[in-house]
């Protein structure tokens, strides 16, 4: 592929600010290729890829595609896109992100993330093993890596991390030898319809693995538990918290400070016919980052990284970008960025806060996509009832047509459920007037949401620098 591509000349990434084209891209351009992109506004992951000398064109228009061979498209782009259309009509190869990165992957051994919620996290600490150990990974994630300032590394080694998009389908592309489901949950139904339909995807991506590869799947979650028992023909591995039949069985956590501790039991098909136990420290707080750590140790295990070099690694990770990142402490208030918008991980974050602080909890939420919302609509309400104060703002709309009424659904039900404080927000600048008595107080306020949130976060920092 390689070599057909550099005669193709230029590959165009539509959408490329986003994080996981812009991963792809910076990938290819660190391959040799020659790249280029275009999108709506400039933001982070545009800025890093100028800085690398990758040719950025705002505004989506045919002028954009002069000269170029091949044109690459996210599933976060409409099909209708004028260059997309533009590119059919010239006959021009026009591929997905996800089939661009299975072809990348089949130069590599590939290890593949997939699951509703932890994916980004888990890849990313895989990745750090993989690194500590010497291995040279390539790494494709979905989230900014703390300690590359990243979300995509190439690696000179055999191994290839990626973290497999379930959006659309796309993650059936990635081949790859081992691969990681950490939970199945009712998401992306504006794709796929029906839950049937998204659990038989995993179900195919489970076990689209070569005969001498391993699924490692979730006990934890109940979708994941009964996927691990129906697959049959292919290496199992099972890890989950207090769960005597897992491969990777969790006990003895606590959480001291800013760390999570526990001790792991492997099973004997993991350790040579015996029971092996270790003691990990986890650079992250919660249980929910404790199985996305023990789904990193059992791939890494399965490849033959010794468990010493793993408890380094765990020690020593420093995380990802909007995954419960502080920003900063302003006044008597820690300012909290953090990219959950599902209320599973809502409800994991709200963990991680109650852990840090007795005081007052402040989320500042942007619902994210009117179809997740007015399907989730009562669990949002269920996991954010309870919190102290609740600020609600619009719902994003991530290029979904608009359902009327539905902001004032989610925040009335809201409001009358809650024993606590609701408020409403319609535009960012109300939310200094609003936040301003809250950061007098010892309190922690997260912004939190997967859409334009972090910008909101990143300009009330700023304002109050």
């Amino acid at each position: 592929m390689k070599k057909f591509l550099k005669k193709m000349n230029i590959i165009h990434f539509v959408g490329i600010g986003g994080i996981g084209m812009s991963g792809i891209a910076e990938l290819m351009f660190e391959l040799g290729y020659i790249v280029q992109g275009s999108d709506v506004k400039i933001n982070d992951n545009i800025k890093r890829l100028r800085k690398k000398k990758i040719k950025i064109l705002i505004g989506h228009k045919k002028s954009n595609l002069k000269g170029i061979k091949v044109l690459v498209f996210s599933s976060a782009i409409n099909k209708k896109n004028i260059e997309i259309q533009f590119a059919l009509k010239k006959r021009l190869p026009v591929v997905s992100r996800a089939e661009m990165l299975g072809e990348l992957m089949r130069f590599k051994r590939g290890i593949a993330v997939a699951g509703s919620h932890g994916k980004t996290t888990t890849t990313s600490i895989l990745g750090n093993i993989l690194q500590k150990a010497n291995l040279d990974p390539t790494i494709v994630n979905g989230g900014i890596i703390n300690s590359i300032l990243s979300n995509s590394r190439m690696g000179k080694g055999e191994w290839m991390i990626a973290e497999a998009d379930e959006s659309d389908g796309s993650f059936l592309h990635l081949p790859n030898e081992i691969n990681i489901i950490t939970n199945i949950d009712e998401e992306h139904m504006d794709y796929y319809k029906k839950f049937d339909k998204l659990y038989y995807a995993f179900k195919k991506f489970s076990s689209n693995i070569p005969f001498y590869g391993s699924s490692i799947i979730c006990l934890e979650n109940n979708n994941s538990k009964k996927l691990a028992k129906e697959i049959t023909k292919r290496d199992i591995l099972t890890y989950g918290i207090s769960k005597s039949e897992a491969d990777l069985n969790i006990t003895n956590i606590y959480f001291k400070k800013n760390k999570s501790y526990f001790t792991l039991t492997l099973s004997s098909k993991l350790n040579r016919g015996n029971l092996k136990k270790y003691k990990f420290s986890l650079n992250l707080l919660g249980s929910h980052n404790i199985l996305n750590a023990v789904a990193a140790v059992g791939a890494s295990i399965k490849i033959g990284i010794k468990p010493s070099i793993i408890k380094k690694s765990l020690v020593s990770y420093k995380g990802v970008q909007r995954r419960f990142t502080l920003l900063k402490k302003i006044r008597k208030s820690f300012i909290y960025d953090d990219y959950a918008h599902h209320p599973k991980e809502i409800e994991s974050s709200i963990s991680i806060a109650k852990h840090l602080s007795k005081k007052k909890i402040i989320i500042v939420f942007q619902p994210h996509r009117y179809s997740r919302t007015k399907l989730l609509l009562k669990k949002f309400v269920s996991v954010l009832k309870n919190v102290d104060v609740v600020i609600l703002s619009k719902i994003y709309p991530a290029g979904e047509k608009k359902i009327r009424n539905l902001d004032n659904k989610l925040f009335n039900n809201l409001k009358k459920l809650s024993n606590n404080e609701v408020l409403r927000i319609n535009e960012e600048k109300q939310l200094y007037s609003v936040l301003n008595p809250y950061i007098k107080k010892d309190n922690i306020i997260i912004f939190m949401g997967a859409g334009s949130i972090t910008n909101w976060a990143k300009n009330f920092v700023l304002k109050h620098e």
